[in-house]
Formats: structure tokens, sequence, C-alpha cells
């Protein structure tokens, strides 16, 4: 039985790949922050508690160990957390890859995503060899999550550390205890709370399968090469909206913006938080990313990790019932169809 080390246990990603590795039989050890959240407090898995910035932390938990699942990461657009984000992604990246090569560990998997890659046009499809020239076009979490990459990237090529990466999409699908920005979506549509919306093109995914690409990626992947991890279609919010619609009957909001007019309102947002320090209702690099109309492609993970996605429509019915049986949406005012 091999040892897998696994941090951000308690997220929403790596709760799944915590579950889906003790499945597969893998002895587990979890880096956590804070006390395991329920759906993973009965893996029989080691916890040791600490920060992925901290090495002192980090010895304990690799040493003796045979692999490595880099999931943690600090997930938010807030321009108030950039430090925080910034030194976890990015410096936290470099310090958990470098300690894991000192002890020894032979396969390492790096969470990356696919707000690491660039635009390669307008409209078109974007790869694992898209180049990221979305900057000006993203938030300090993007950005983030980019260097993060570079880094990983830069420790294969030059000190060896035996890494690959992991990029997944807009996960989907139950378990969403926090919940992540897609599920908040998901009740904010269904809680009817969303004054309006603008067309922006998003790839959804499954979590479950997301989490089974992470292992295919441990097992079969290459190191030193990136593995996108999404689903098969790539949706605009409308379309989105309209699978939504089809779960639950819950119509979309009846105010469509057209993305013309959103830079003007997204500009004037940016500008009432250099005054405000309040995080804005829009953002420009959101704006700036629907104009870019992207899309991706999970071809090479499919080839060569046999990674299969499930249903986007079956990953947003569970994640519905998720919610309705945990107390996050009312089941007297959202009912699901079917």
């Amino acid at each position: 039985m091999k040892t897998l080390c696994i941090t951000g246990a308690n997220g929403f990603i790596g709760s799944h790949v915590a579950i889906q590795a003790a499945q597969r039989g893998y002895k587990l050890r979890l880096l956590l922050r804070r006390d395991p959240q329920p759906a993973i407090r009965d893996l029989g898995a080691e916890i040791f508690r600490g920060d992925v910035r901290e090495e002192k932390d980090l010895r304990p938990f690799l040493e003796g160990a045979d692999a490595l699942l880099h999931v943690a990461g600090v997930n938010t657009p807030s321009s108030t957390q950039r430090d925080n984000i910034f030194t976890s992604n990015v410096e936290g990246t470099r310090l958990i890859l470098r300690t894991a090569k000192a002890a020894g560990i032979q396969r390492i998997v790096h969470t990356g995503s696919t707000a690491a890659l660039g635009c390669s046009g307008r409209g078109k499809m974007n790869d694992e060899d898209t180049a990221f020239n979305l900057w000006n076009a993203s938030t300090d979490y993007e950005r983030s999550k980019y260097l993060g990459e570079k880094t990983a990237l830069e420790l294969f090529e030059q000190e060896g550390v035996p890494v690959l990466i992991a990029e997944p999409a807009a996960a989907v699908g139950p378990g969403d205890v926090k919940p992540t920005y897609t599920g908040k979506l998901i009740k904010d549509y269904l809680n009817r709370a969303l004054p309006g919306y603008f067309e922006t093109r998003h790839n959804y995914v499954d979590v479950r399968s997301v989490a089974e690409g992470h292992l295919l990626a441990l097992e079969k992947g290459v190191p030193g090469q990136r593995y996108l991890l999404c689903g098969d279609d790539n949706l605009l919010l409308s379309e989105y909206f309209a699978l939504l619609e089809k779960l639950t009957g819950v119509p979309p909001p009846k105010l469509k913006l057209p993305l013309p007019f959103v830079f003007p309102l997204a500009y004037a947002c940016q500008a009432l938080f250099l005054v405000t320090g309040k995080d804005p209702f829009v953002r420009v690099s959101t704006a700036k990313r629907a104009w870019c109309n992207l899309y991706y492609s999970n071809q090479k993970a499919k080839t060569q990790l046999g990674y299969a996605p499930r249903p986007l429509i079956d990953a947003l019915r569970d994640e519905i019932e998720w919610f309705l049986r945990n107390g996050q949406l009312d089941p007297a005012k959202i009912k699901l169809r079917g």
C-alpha cells in the first residue's frame, strides 16, 4: 500500500480526491489547518496539522511517503486577500515541492487551473500549450494560479522535482460545503438572487471527474506535463442557466446586459473599490475574459490518462440535491424535476 500525502482535503476538490484515493487503497496522510470536515473523517487517514507555507509542518507530513497531491490553495477573487493568495498559491507551492523532493517523494501532482492558461484567439479552443497572455484580464487568484504552475514547471526543469500539473475547470457536484463560487452561483440562481447577468463562456466539470483525473494523473501522467481536467461542454451562461431551469423550473433572470454595457459598469465598480475597499460586484477582468469567449479541450487527458468526465447535468442535479439535503437550499421552494 503506497502512502499518499494530500493537501487541501477540507476543500471541495480535495475532499473528493481524498475519498477516491482511499477507495483505491492508498494509505492517506492529510495536511489540514483545521479539523477534518465530515466527508473525510472516516477515511482512516493520518491527520497532520499545518500550513503549506511552513517548512516545519511539511517535513513530518512528507517524510517517508511515496507520492503527493498538492491540492491546497487560496481560492478567492477578493483583492483584500492579495498577500494570502500569493504566499499560499505561489510561495507555498515552491516550498512544498522542494520539501517533497528533499523527502524522497517520487510522484507529485500539483493542482493548477484553467485560469493559468491564456487565450489563443477570441472564440478559439485552448489547451495545455496555450501560453498565458491574460495578466490584465485576471484577478489576483488567476494570476497566482499561473505563477504557481510556472513555479512548478521551473522546479521540474531546473531542480528535477517530479511534478506534473492537473488543471481543473470550474467544478460542480455534491459536497460543496463552503460553498465555492460555482456553488454560490447555483444557489443565487435558484433563490432568484441574481439581479441580472451577461454572457460569458465557462467550462464546468463534475468534481468527482476532477478527483478521478487527479489520481489518473498521479498513476499515468508524465512529469513536466499539464493535463486539462475539464468537461466536454464549453457553455455560455445562458446555456448553463438553461440546464438549471430544466432541472428545477426556475427561470433565468430577465435582465441580460450586452457585453459592451458591462465594461463601463465594471470600471465604475473598480473605481468604487479604490475608494471604499469593497470588492466590486462586476470585475473588469471578468468582462475582459467574457470578451475572449474561452473554450477548453480535455482531449489530452482523455487520450493519455483515460479521463472520462461525467455529464454536466448529472453533476448539477447531484449538487442541487446535496444542497437540499444539507440545508443550503429550501426544499419548500426548490424542487428537482425527474
